[in-house]
């Protein structure tokens, strides 16, 4: 732009140069024609290059400021509608994630009717402002409001908002003692990816598990028994 800055005021002085050199003309008071006239039409048309050179230098002029103008504020003034309308959407998902702490982008744009492809765009706007943070427990990002419950909070009320965690910890939570095996017949899993889930919540000390002497089973944590309550409530 400041080449642009530049060359603008040489434009300038070329176009007074040109109607200074190239005009003769005189400007007088309006007389109406005393004999028959036609008054329909213009007598002809003239293309651009038949023009006086000072109208061509003019026209070109108010081209090229006219782009030179454009380039520099239309940006800005674009800019600023999409950031308006922008930071309506990247509130609205905010505000969806502050409620909503363990959301995923399904959820959310479920929710809020953004799509997909607008809602991972204003997340990685949230992330990079550090408004939101987020878990991966390897097949689901869950997210929350940067900075209220602590970490290991976050990680458990993304794994109570998952459908299917939910559903486990539900069957744990009514069925204390409750084996791997006895979870899959009544989830119809399979035993390796209920014995995934219950690793994660070990991980998480969201369940305990107790030896019996021949089973191992597993109960839920009154931390879990309190997140279930308030999410079911």
């Amino acid at each position: 732009m400041k080449t642009a800055t530049k060359v603008l005021p040489l434009f300038l002085l070329f176009s007074v140069f040109i109607a200074s050199v190239s005009g003769d003309y005189t400007v007088t008071p309006y007389s109406p024609p005393t004999g028959p006239y036609d008054a329909s039409g213009a007598d002809a048309n003239v293309s651009f290059f038949q023009l006086p050179l000072w109208v061509q230098a003019s026209e070109i002029i108010g081209v090229v400021v006219a782009g030179l103008g454009a380039n520099k504020f239309g940006p800005l003034v674009l800019g600023r509608i999409e950031e308006l309308l922008n930071n309506k959407k990247r509130r609205t998902i905010l505000e969806y994630v502050s409620s909503h702490p363990g959301c995923t982008i399904a959820d959310i744009s479920l929710n809020t009717t953004i799509n997909r492809g607008t809602v991972k765009f204003h997340l990685f706007l949230l992330l990079r402002e550090r408004k939101i943070v987020r878990k991966n427990d390897g097949n689901k990002m869950y997210h929350f409001k940067n900075g209220g419950a602590s970490p290991e909070r976050k990680q458990m009320y993304g794994y109570i908002r998952n459908p299917r965690k939910r559903e486990i910890l539900m069957v744990i939570l009514n069925e204390p003692g409750i084996s791997n095996t006895t979870l899959a017949e009544r989830l119809s899993l399979d035993k390796s990816s209920v014995h995934r889930h219950l690793r994660q919540f070990l991980d998480e000390q969201m369940v305990e598990s107790r030896w019996d002497g021949k089973n191992v089973g597993y109960s839920v944590t009154p931390e879990v028994v309190k997140l279930l309550a308030e999410f079911s409530g």
